[in-house]
């Protein structure tokens, strides 16, 4: 991103989508302190194991429910929050 235009800021806050809400929570936090708001969370994590069937489970399901959960703390507006834009993207391998 930044080769493509070096006035942007590009930080990297490696994250595991296996992990509960609250450290989900934890890690948004420290992001929200430092950017303010987030306006764009694309939640696009998946694997698909036939032999880690409860990993496959944690990272295609729980992953994308406890990050949508977290964000919504910080973005709620009954709470006010100033909203914001998810976009849940998944794979059709699970269909094979």
């Amino acid at each position: 991103l930044k080769a493509i235009n070096p006035k942007v800021a590009v930080t990297l806050y490696p994250y595991d989508v296996t992990v509960s809400v609250a450290e989900t929570t934890k890690l948004l936090k420290t992001i929200f302190a430092k950017l303010n708001t987030v306006d764009l969370l694309i939640n696009g994590a998946g694997i698909l194991d036939d032999y880690q069937i409860e990993r496959t489970i944690a990272v295609n399901f729980a992953g994308t429910v406890n990050t949508t959960t977290a964000i919504m703390e910080f973005w709620d507006k009954r709470k006010g929050g100033p909203g914001g834009v998810m976009a849940n993207i998944c794979s059709v391998t699970a269909f094979n």
